[in-house]
């Protein structure tokens, strides 16, 4: 009996290490970020929003060779957003999918001169309305490809 309730307890123990486990991301999304001259932005705030919640997941600095990088992420789809000393978005990242426990690297993020200019459109990035729309984009475009790349034939 007591070899039976040690062994419950270690069960109980390892599940409950593991579900604590389970809410810690191990995807990575790595980038450069530059102007719309193509310029490095060194020292610049960037940061990773969730586009399937709109939730802005995490923020940073960029190195002095305009470099970032964000780590612990859960699975989902995101994107990297440039923002200016006002806090506004002047530079949006294509949509990323990213696996558990992927990584993607290379992501270039350029910063709009008519962002940097006027900030005109910035309200849409940050308002929820123009998250679910980019969501949208994002499903569409990812749907396109996956109908393109489809192979129909039951030949091959």
């Amino acid at each position: 009996m007591m070899k039976r309730a040690v062994f419950v307890m270690v069960a109980v123990l390892l599940a409950l290490a593991l579900g604590a486990d389970a809410g810690q991301g191990t995807g990575r999304i790595s980038g450069t970020a530059r102007d719309a001259q193509n310029r490095v932005l060194a020292n610049t705030t960037v940061q990773l929003r969730h586009v399937d919640t709109g939730q802005l997941v995490a923020t940073t600095r960029t190195a002095g060779d305009g470099r970032f990088e964000f780590t612990g992420l859960n699975p989902g789809n995101y994107v990297v957003e440039i923002v200016d000393t006002d806090g506004k978005i002047i530079g949006l990242s294509p949509s990323t999918a990213l696996a558990a426990g992927g990584f993607v690297s290379g992501l270039a993020v350029a910063a709009s001169a008519a962002g940097a200019a006027a900030g005109a459109g910035t309200a849409f990035f940050a308002s929820t309305g123009g998250i679910l729309v980019l969501a949208g984009a994002g499903i569409a475009l990812t749907a396109g490809v996956i109908a393109l790349t489809q192979d129909a034939s039951a030949s091959k």
